[in-house]
């Protein structure tokens, strides 16, 4: 009964329907690579790190309007006011929040220091992948594979929405 649960298990499982469509892993490999995926929570794992990807893509405008518009204020006034300081104020405020989030979706697969250095805006999802995996370069590389075949999918649904042809209508290979 064990293999139905698990078959049921991984059908609802994104990175191990993944792993299985996947021509690049061995059935050893991929058996492993679904038993990870079903007993450490790689799915949880690389939701916290779609999250993460989709909140630095909002912080970079606030970023991009904040910092200059707030250096820029402060080079012609000629002072240093509380409009120069907002835009570091929301940096640490995003990165603590950032933290928080990280901390909590995880609980005890990773430290409060670790969740700290993934909350690094842009670099912090890398971080997060190296922590949780950097013993398993099998899961590792995987994992990355997975990132990249979502950021490919998200890409091609884009294109898809604003009526960009794409080389690949069919479908993206595994």
């Amino acid at each position: 009964m064990k293999d139905f649960d698990e078959s049921c298990e991984c059908a609802r499982d994104n990175f191990c329907r993944f792993v299985q469509g996947n021509k690049k892993y061995t059935n050893e490999e991929m058996d492993y690579l679904i038993q990870c995926s079903l007993g450490k929570g790689v799915s949880k794992i690389l939701r916290v790190g779609y999250v993460l990807v989709v909140w630095s893509f909002v912080a970079v405008w606030i970023d991009n309007l904040l910092f200059p518009g707030a250096l820029g204020y402060s080079f012609f006034k000629g002072e240093f006011s509380w409009v120069t300081i907002s835009p570091l104020l929301f940096l640490l405020g995003n990165a603590t929040l950032k933290a928080l989030f990280i901390k909590y979706r995880l609980k005890d697969q990773i430290t409060v220091f670790e969740a700290y250095w993934a909350s690094i805006p842009y670099i912090g999802f890398a971080f997060l992948l190296r922590s949780q995996f950097k013993k398993d370069k099998i899961l590792y590389v995987a994992a990355k594979d997975y990132f990249f075949y979502q950021k490919n999918l998200v890409k091609k649904e884009v294109k898809a929405f604003f009526g960009f042809k794409t080389k690949d209508d069919v479908g993206l290979n595994i």
